[in-house]
């Protein structure tokens, strides 16, 4: 470039400046002196709710009520002011609760104070994240999430048990609002999946440890009849806690390839040992559920991995005495000591499904109510069909809303394949998608068979899988690259920080 002191040749100065990372920001409150206000009144709600019911029974143990109370409140302050570390800590405790059952508490458990703490919290972020400016364009997952809570209200209003629908209801609410605001989060940041898949694996160790103790030391004959010992580690049924480890170990093997060796040790540790509790709980429909998925890693990520999942599972099965007679156990008709058969074989199954079905006619519209088939039944069961439960309890408008949720995800789960079959995303987005889908396969399949519909503790950590391929769907697109200047452009800018005089003549 030539300089010249001509005064018709105007100098301009142009500089660039360097390029901001693509990164999603929204303003965070900040905890002042309103928040010590907040804390102390948690402090003595939570208090004063303890004294209250130790005054109604004396024997009531204040300790167990105070701590309680003075954790879900201290809990509640952090979620109104750091939202993620709520959901991580929720995330991280939710499986250790179902067995922390407070008799003096009644109905008021820990599990349950957890989930109304997580709709009143979800529910403000989202407010928050409205009115501030943070929300994220929702997703048709996020719609589909949406539409499968508001379905089920109808079938609460012609319950035939209302008390028992109401829980149910409240713990929809809960899934619904953690999925919409772990949507948001992935929305805004997508390596947030790494610290909630680090929080789901800090959830996993309390009921791995309990497994163990159970299966060695203290665990009891399956009351149905069966013979066996099934173990349910910090859950409520042998069947959840399986669910919920074969989502888990299916995740975590999708994740070996994205680590380090030492990493990759531990967390193919971590997986094999999830597996072998899995054959332990006795769990037949998620023992095939995992065996599909494990496929489904295979036939994306290494052909060679169904090959170390199958010999482990294969060791463990050895190691576990009464495989091959829980097998055995599903066309059998007599229980392990003779008698009428009572455990829940695939007999048992079709032959309650047979059972349960009327009661659609009852009301086709609404349903009988949310959870509440059971009432209608001497076995006192939920229809271990969860397409059956979706129509009898929900009726046409309550099965609609459960099937949109699964086609949408569908949709989403089938793209995000094709994007990972095709390579249009980075590694680490790619495995992670195939994690997702295998992990949620596992747990569709077992829809069939199993209670999943309204066990919300499952739903809870499917949510993670759900968010993550809506994300990588419908969600803002990482790293694009930057349009490249035509070949005849006469102006060339100058490097990013750099500052460079241009001349351009006055036409005067």
């Amino acid at each position: 470039m030539t300089l010249t002191n001509d005064p018709h040749v105007d100098r301009i100065s142009i500089r660039v400046d360097e390029p901001q990372p693509d990164v999603a920001t929204e303003p965070s409150p900040t905890p002042g002196p309103m928040a010590m206000f907040v804390a102390v009144l948690a402090v003595m709600a939570g208090l004063v709710v303890a004294i209250a019911f130790r005054a109604t029974d004396p024997d009531t143990p204040l300790v167990i009520l105070g701590f309680t109370f003075l954790g879900a409140a201290i809990l509640a302050l952090i979620g109104l002011y750091r939202f993620e570390w709520f959901l991580l800590i929720t995330l991280a405790i939710r499986t250790s609760l179902d067995d922390l059952v407070a008799d003096e508490l009644g109905t008021f458990q820990p599990s349950a104070i957890l989930g109304i703490l997580a709709i009143l919290v979800c529910a403000l972020h989202l407010l928050s994240l409205r009115l501030t400016g943070g929300w994220r364009r929702i997703t048709p997952l996020g719609l589909a999430f949406v539409c499968f809570f508001v379905a089920f209200v109808p079938s609460f209003a012609t319950s035939v048990d209302r008390q028992l629908s109401m829980g149910a209801m409240f713990g929809l609410a809960s899934v619904a609002l953690l999925y919409l605001t772990t949507e948001q989060l992935l929305l805004r940041d997508r390596s947030a999946i790494w610290r909630l898949l680090a929080a789901m694996a800090v959830g996993a160790v309390v009921p791995m440890i309990v497994g163990f103790v159970q299966f060695f030391w203290t665990g009891s004959l399956d009351p149905g009849g069966s013979g066996l010992v099934r173990i349910d580690g910090s859950f409520a049924h042998p069947n959840s806690y399986a669910t919920f480890l074969c989502f888990a170990a299916l995740f975590g093997f999708s994740v070996v390839p994205l680590v380090d060796v030492r990493q990759r040790v531990a967390l193919l540790a971590i997986s094999l040992t999830g597996t072998f509790l899995l054959i332990a709980t006795f769990a037949r429909g998620a023992w095939a559920s995992f065996l599909i998925g494990s496929l489904i890693l295979a036939a994306q990520i290494n052909k060679r991995l169904v090959v170390v999942i199958a010999a482990g599972a294969l060791a463990a099965a050895a190691v576990v005495p009464g495989v091959g007679d829980r097998l055995a156990n599903l066309t059998a008709t007599t229980g392990a000591y003779g008698g009428a058969k009572t455990d829940d074989s695939l007999a048992w199954r079709l032959g309650y499904w047979e059972k349960v079905w009327p009661f659609f006619g009852d009301n086709p519209v609404t349903g009988v109510g949310i959870d509440a088939t059971k009432t209608l039944t001497v076995e006192y069961k939920d229809p271990h069909n969860s397409f059956l439960q979706a129509l009898i309890e929900g009726g046409v408008i309550g099965g609609f809303g459960f099937f949109t949720l699964l086609v949408v995800a569908s949709l989403a789960a089938i793209r995000a394949w094709r994007h990972a079959r095709r390579e249009s995303s980075d590694r680490a987005t790619s495995l992670l998608s195939v994690g997702a889908i295998a992990a949620l396969v596992s747990v569709g399949v077992q829809l069939v068979t199993e209670n999943v519909l309204l066990n919300t503790i499952v739903w809870w950590y499917l949510n993670i899988a759900f968010a993550w391929l809506a994300a990588v769907v419908w969600g803002p697109v990482r790293g694009p690259r930057r349009p490249q200047p035509e070949p005849d452009t006469p102006l060339a800018l100058p490097a990013a920080g750099q500052t460079t005089t241009i001349m351009i003549e006055d036409p005067r």
